[in-house]
């Protein structure tokens, strides 16, 4: 039944809305025309949009049990016939415009996701007093954190961990999302809201256990994420020429604590990448190293034994999951590593040897290659015809499948990488190859040889080096602990790095196109 209010002397239409959501009924009234979206804000329950609710994954979808609204453009390219028949939407688009019945799934909880973080114990020795401060690596996937302490004889150690979830997720889980989402004023508010209580969280579990106050904080991240967490506006990231307000190296005071904010390079190479080349020592005079770092986007940066050289690549979100139609994140239940045999019977492990209930990043990848392998994918992408239409199932009740819409992402995500890779070396062989990020440290590299992934002269010469943001920030914080000078020294190192650098534009190339398209075959 549809009753009306009056606002202002006009009739608006009210509806009421039963929402059936994780075993809990939500008996809402609200005006025609909402968003389902809106509506389950209002009412408190959150719920993930990995592509910022733009209509663009198909991974809403809730079922209506009466009153489904009229269908829109997204619902006709995510959802079956059947499914859009049997009353399922997408909820991020939906737009209520009668009584109505609708089903919202609890979906995966993120909450357990697998961080990539630090081992405890001795991080470096040297000569100093008592002293703690914590380095925090802001993620767009996870935020990682780790006490460091030095003891009165001097040695330096990592004392605890933690690490949780970015709760921006809700609002999308890559870059490009986060910065539309942000690129007016209330939603930049509300997304550094969030992040700066993840950090707070994170800070106060790491300092409940220790005597005295925490001395200096260091942080480290990509731009957009840096950005964010200092609430400067992202506009400007989100179009050409994709300028930054400010990448240099940054001391302020967070949460009552002197904070230091690592350097960036540039718009898409930001702190994280530049960390990780001042932990690898990625520029050491004589020797040629490529870091690389594959997480919700691809950046890389090589030193050829005189220049450092960086670039970022559209990889997009697949190397942890996303815009996979059965990818999730590292929690319990993701597929991690798969194999199949020549008789198509599939083995796997899931993380935490829970039940499966999707594919994380590792999982996506080794799935490929080994469809590859046995010859259900063809070497230009294409599932053989037994599987073209529905997808290969890896789990016996089917819920868990690769189609060939995944396929194409991952050729395109793999192909960013390659080519990205051999533009920037131009011919040259690294003598080390460093990969970091939870997919550096936990993928079969020799498993995922059929995806070629990457050039032939890298092949068998990568190491995972883990998350190298986080090292990068606990290096810079164990020498600022020991004083000014020290901090000076590494500050003026930093900058050197950065003002070192020269970013390779791919898009510039005229090759690389040519390059791309070549670098997706398998």
């Amino acid at each position: 039944m549809i009753s009306l209010c009056l606002v202002g002397g006009d009739a608006v239409k009210k509806i009421k809305i039963k929402i059936n959501y994780k075993g809990k009924i939500h008996n809402i009234e609200t005006v025609r025309g909402k968003l389902l979206r809106d509506v389950l804000e209002a009412e408190g329950i959150s719920y993930l949009f990995p592509c910022g609710g733009n209509g663009r994954c198909g991974k809403c979808k809730v079922r209506f049990v009466t009153g489904a609204p009229r269908l829109t453009s997204a619902d006709s390219t995510y959802i079956s016939e059947k499914e859009l028949s049997d009353g399922y939407r997408l909820l991020c688009r939906c737009v209520l415009d009668r009584d109505c019945e609708v089903n919202v799934p609890g979906g995966v909880d993120e909450e357990s996701i697998v961080a990539q973080n630090v081992d405890t114990g001795v991080f470096s020795a040297a000569g100093g007093k008592n002293k703690y401060g914590i380095a925090v690596d802001i993620g767009t996937t996870t935020i990682a954190a780790a006490l460091l302490g030095i003891a009165g004889n001097g040695e330096v150690t990592v004392i605890k961990t933690g690490s949780t979830i970015n709760h921006q997720r809700q609002y999308g889980d890559d870059v490009i999302s986060r910065i539309a989402y942000a690129s007016d004023e209330a939603g930049l508010k509300k997304l550094n809201e969030i992040v700066t209580a993840d950090v707070k969280e994170l800070v106060n579990e790491l300092r409940k256990d220790i005597d005295q106050n925490v001395d200096l904080l260091v942080i480290a991240g990509n731009t957009t994420m840096l950005h964010i967490f200092r609430n400067i506006s992202v506009e400007s990231l989100g179009r050409y020429p994709y300028k930054t307000k400010n990448l240099e190296i940054e001391q302020c005071d967070f949460y009552g604590i002197k904070t230091v904010l690592m350097p960036g390079f540039t718009a898409f190479v930001g702190a994280d990448i530049l960390s990780g080349v001042y932990y690898t020592e990625l520029i050491k005079k004589g020797e040629k190293r490529l870091l690389l770092d594959l997480g919700t986007n691809g950046e890389m940066a090589y030193y050829d034994g005189s220049k450092l050289k960086i670039c970022s690549t559209a990889a997009g979100p697949v190397f942890e999951g996303g815009t996979i139609e059965c990818g999730v994140a590292s929690v319990p239940g993701a597929i991690s590593h798969i194999k199949i045999s020549d008789d198509l019977k599939t083995s796997y492990e899931t993380i935490g040897d829970k039940a499966p209930i999707g594919l994380c990043g590792t999982g996506v990848m080794e799935a490929v290659a080994e469809l590859v392998r046995v010859g259900v994918i063809s070497s230009d992408g294409l599932l053989s015809d037994e599987f073209f239409e529905d997808g290969f199932s890896f789990t016996k009740d089917g819920k868990v499948r690769l189609t060939q819409g995944d396929i194409r992402n991952i050729q395109l995500a793999k192909a960013a990488v390659n080519s990205g890779i051999r533009q920037l070396l131009d011919g040259e062989v690294p003598d080390k190859v460093f990969i970091s990020g939870g997919f550096g440290t936990n993928i079969d590299y020799e498993a995922i040889t059929p995806l070629k992934m990457f050039p032939g002269s890298i092949r068998g010469n990568c190491e995972g080096v883990g998350n190298t943001s986080l090292k990068g920030a606990l290096k810079f914080l164990s020498a600022a602990l020991y004083g000014e000078k020290n901090e000076a020294e590494e500050t003026a190192l930093l900058t050197e790095i950065k003002d070192s650098a020269s970013e390779l534009i791919l898009a510039n190339k005229d090759d690389f196109d040519d390059t791309f398209v070549e670098a997706m075959n398998f």
